[in-house]
């Protein structure tokens, strides 16, 4: 019976992880990146237009029942198919980053802020962070919605607006 519950468990850990992909993917505008990330994105849009809209709904109420807004440092690695790669004192961190971001009035892509704008520099982002925790490992997921660094402040253009309590 245990290990059936740690199965279930795992897979709703999974399905979790799985929503949360789906609510950055589809909430973000299409971003000028090459042909081929384009046909990839494009692929996984389908995919998610074709997901009943109940299944989305309630994978994205699922991550929200378990998320919290927090904040996170650490120096830009690179960002990779809309993962941003920090390096933190607790080690490297992988945290969802949205396609489109406003800087200085401007709309730039994930892939020119992070990989040119804020490349090699010490940032904080503020996220929205899910954990899920087993009796020997936990999952956490982290969306990014706003990034500082030395010289610029940006936000995720959402189709929503998240704002922590005080």
């Amino acid at each position: 019976m245990r290990k059936n519950l740690k199965i279930v468990a795992v897979a709703t850990v999974l399905l979790l992880t799985v929503g949360a992909f789906a609510i950055v993917y589809a909430c973000s505008p299409n971003s000028s990146a090459s042909a081929t990330n384009e046909l990839t994105e494009t692929q996984r849009l389908n995919q998610l237009q074709n997901m009943r809209p109940g299944l989305r709904l309630e994978a994205f109420r699922r991550f929200v029942a378990h998320a919290n807004a927090t904040e996170i440092s650490g120096t830009v690695v690179t960002e990779l198919k809309g993962m941003l790669i920090l390096s933190t004192d607790d080690g490297q961190v992988t945290v969802l980053v949205p396609k489109m971001w406003t800087l200085d009035g401007q709309i730039v892509n994930r892939l020119e802020l992070f990989n040119t704008t804020f490349y090699g520099q010490d940032i904080t982002l503020k996220v929205l962070k899910g954990e899920w925790q087993q009796s020997n490992f936990s999952i956490n997921i982290m969306i990014a919605y706003e990034a500082t660094g030395a010289e610029a402040h940006t936000y995720a253009v959402l189709p929503f607006n998240i704002v922590p309590n005080s």
